[in-house]
């Protein structure tokens, strides 16, 4: 490996040296702020490796190191993404840890989380640098089998509430055995198109494509294999079954996680195979992400719509707008396209995660308080994720509220925010496309999203008859989570108002 393949790749290697010197770190004395200080500094690091590497890359902006990664500025720009999401879950999970007394529980490690949460970075950033089966099908099983265990972490330590920690257990549990069916299947899909182009690279995949053409049966059938697993990590219609429990049961900050970096990464995989290896050109590969797309705008708003938890109501909520983001998808390998498609992601990662940190700092107010700290907000053993919890959230904490009603306009896509340019792209690249149908999906869609969102919005502007003549108790969040809830939605509105800025960096790659 040339000097230059070696610092193209120098965000990788941050990230796993940074994993290294976190666990010696976390071996010879532990420390929950500690580890986020170390975790929030790698993740730094990592972002000043990723634009380094941006401004050194050859005339051709994209250079191939081995056969497994190709480095250029798109991936590099999905990696910057993904490492922000990250930074934002870091600062929820210490105050979600924190909150339920993680570092005064004896025989709690709250520090494995940081260990895992940068390993999962570390496989979404070889994710959306993978050129090869062979990375690609690591990169996937990296991100995995760190993600196990944060699902389940709400087990670790004595304080956790026991209700918190059965539906952790049970939302890892259906995650691993439902992930191990899309592993199955995507391997075998590798195999039969490694059986067909007698290689694993992307560009022998897509030189037997050519020669074999729509007729290959058993490159497509490979082909269609590995998109039914990914259609599994993007909770796509008829595979989303496990997505709403996983994301009630799971930690609030590790279903911001999945939510985002997960899906993110996946999202940025397939639009580099399918660029690739031309994939476009099958007709049944098409077919069956217009109708897995159809199929998730319609059921998750549908379902939605019946949901009196707020994890639950984003879940379903997410599987939507990734069928809104496959809209843009379709139309093909063209610069609008892939434009579309980047934007959307920007705007859906921003503002989910944004709506997690909400409903993370908003359940931490609920914890029982710890020794020493802030009186809980709520009643004892009222569920802090129900929509009724959120009754008078605006008189309680009116930032904290306006942040959270921004963040449901901008998934609803409503002007002046983010969502709305991203719904733009999809319906401009519908009409592109000439995808009449899938457009008056999304106006169906979209219609039903603004109900559920609006009726949320509005459960918090309401107040009890009896509580109007009480000053109702504040929500107590620590002055880093304001912080993060607050530059979420600056920069939310930032790219709603400006979206020209994004566009043109997007452009740019």
């Amino acid at each position: 490996m040339t000097r230059e393949e070696l610092f193209a790749i120098l965000p990788l290697l941050v990230l796993t040296a940074g994993i290294v010197l976190l666990m010696l770190q976390v071996s010879f004395r532990r420390g929950h702020r500690a580890a986020l200080v170390t975790t929030v500094a790698i993740l730094a690091a990592t972002l000043w490796a990723c634009f380094s590497v941006g401004t050194a890359l050859p005339a051709s902006g994209i250079l191939a190191v081995t056969s497994l990664f190709s480095i250029d500025h798109t991936a590099l720009f999905f990696c910057v993404l993904m490492v922000m999401a990250a930074l934002a879950v870091a600062i929820l999970a210490f105050h979600h840890l924190e909150s339920r007394g993680a570092s005064h529980a004896a025989g709690s490690f709250p520090e494995e989380f940081y260990i895992l949460l940068l390993l999962v970075i570390l496989g979404a950033c070889c994710l959306v640098c993978a050129s090869h089966f062979a990375s690609l099908f690591l990169s996937l099983e990296l991100m995995g089998l760190a993600l196990y265990p944060l699902l389940g972490f709400a087990v670790i330590g004595d304080e956790s509430p026991q209700r918190d920690q059965l539906l952790s257990l049970e939302s890892a549990m259906k995650y691993l055995l439902l992930s191990a069916l899309s592993t199955a299947l995507s391997l075998f899909g590798i195999a039969l198109v490694f059986a067909a182009s007698g290689a694993l690279d992307f560009s022998a995949a897509a030189a037997a494509l050519r020669e074999a053409g729509p007729n290959g049966g058993i490159l497509t059938g490979g082909l269609t294999l590995l998109l039914i697993g990914v259609a599994f990590k993007l909770s796509l219609v008829p595979f989303h079954i496990w997505t709403p429990d996983v994301y009630q049961g799971a930690p609030t900050p590790v279903t911001a996680l999945i939510a985002t970096v997960s899906k993110g990464a996946v999202v940025a995989l397939i639009l580099r195979f399918f660029t690739q290896v031309d994939l476009f050109s099958l007709p049944i590969l098409s077919t069956m992400l217009a109708v897995m797309a159809a199929a998730s705008m319609l059921v998750g708003n549908l379902l939605a719509l019946q949901q009196g938890n707020v994890k639950r109501l984003l879940a379903y909520s997410s599987i939507a707008h990734v069928g809104y983001l496959i809209v843009a998808f379709l139309i093909g390998a063209s610069a609008f396209g892939q434009e579309a498609v980047i934007y959307y992601l920007v705007a859906y990662v921003l503002t989910t995660t944004g709506a997690f940190a909400v409903a993370s700092l908003v359940a931490d107010a609920a914890q029982p308080s710890i020794p020493g700290g802030p009186q809980p907000i709520g009643n004892a053993g009222e569920d802090p994720f129900q929509v009724e919890f959120y009754r008078g959230l605006f008189w309680r904490s009116p930032g904290l509220a306006c942040c959270f009603g921004l963040m449901l306009l901008s998934l609803a896509g409503i002007p002046l925010t983010i969502g709305f340019i991203g719904k733009f792209y999809v319906f401009a690249a519908g009409v592109q496309g000439q995808m009449w149908l899938l457009l008056a999906t999304v106006v169906i869609g979209s219609a039903l999203g603004l109900y559920y969102y609006l009726r949320l919005l509005l459960v918090m502007l309401q107040r009890d008859a009896e509580s109007r003549d009480v000053q109702p108790a504040a929500i107590q969040v620590a002055v880093s989570g304001q912080l993060l809830v607050v530059s979420l939605t600056a920069i939310l509105l930032l790219f709603g108002i400006f979206p020209q800025l994004l566009i043109n960096w997007i452009n740019a790659l």
